[in-house]
């Protein structure tokens, strides 16, 4: 056998076994990626500080003492901020940071965030005895403009205009006083 024949067979041997690698690992790949499309997906939200966001999850009557969790997602680490555990349509609600607030009727569950440090990702996951159901929602709280502020908050005009001319009228019968006395 000719030595240059050996060489040539153990190369195509070491192309095809890395053909082999590249084919499986790409057959591994898509279907990873198709197995869970839907809990990729995020959803964005924006709501005004101050303002309340509503996310609602809706518990089925089929479901049996359901659970909501929600995180919040930083980096590659989450942190539990609310939590409801419901038995017998009856639920009660845990929070571990402030500015949440998590509430349930018994069908449909609310979590309202209210503070602009709370914009990031949050997971909302929801277990019950038949399957777990998670969405992840990008939420961001911004400051309102100053044009959005209701006229209730602000001081009233009449009452700014009524001012301003108590103490134009003041001042100009203080320098009338003052110059009759120099007369």
């Amino acid at each position: 056998m000719d030595p240059k024949a050996g060489i040539r067979e153990q190369h195509i041997i070491n192309i095809l076994k890395m053909i082999l690698i590249v084919v499986v690992a790409c057959w591994i790949g898509i279907a990873a990626a198709g197995v869970d499309d839907d809990k990729d997906e995020i959803e964005s939200l924006r709501v005004s500080e101050g303002g309340n966001l509503t996310i609602s999850i809706h518990i089925n009557n089929s479901d049996e003492d359901p659970q909501v969790l929600v995180s919040r997602l930083k980096g590659s680490s989450q942190e539990a901020i609310a939590q409801i555990i419901c038995h017998n349509r009856v639920c009660e609600s845990e929070y571990w940071i402030s500015g949440v607030s998590l509430s349930s009727d018994g069908e449909i569950v609310t979590l309202v965030l209210m503070n602009v440090s709370q914009t990031g990702r949050y997971l909302v996951q929801k277990l019950s005895s038949a399957h777990l159901e998670q969405k992840i929602y990008n939420i961001t709280v911004y400051q309102p403009r100053l044009s959005t502020i209701s006229p209730e908050l602000l001081p009233s005009v009449r009452n700014s205009k009524s001012f301003t001319a108590g103490v134009t009228s003041a001042v100009c019968s203080s320098l009338l006083l003052s110059s009759v006395s120099f007369i």
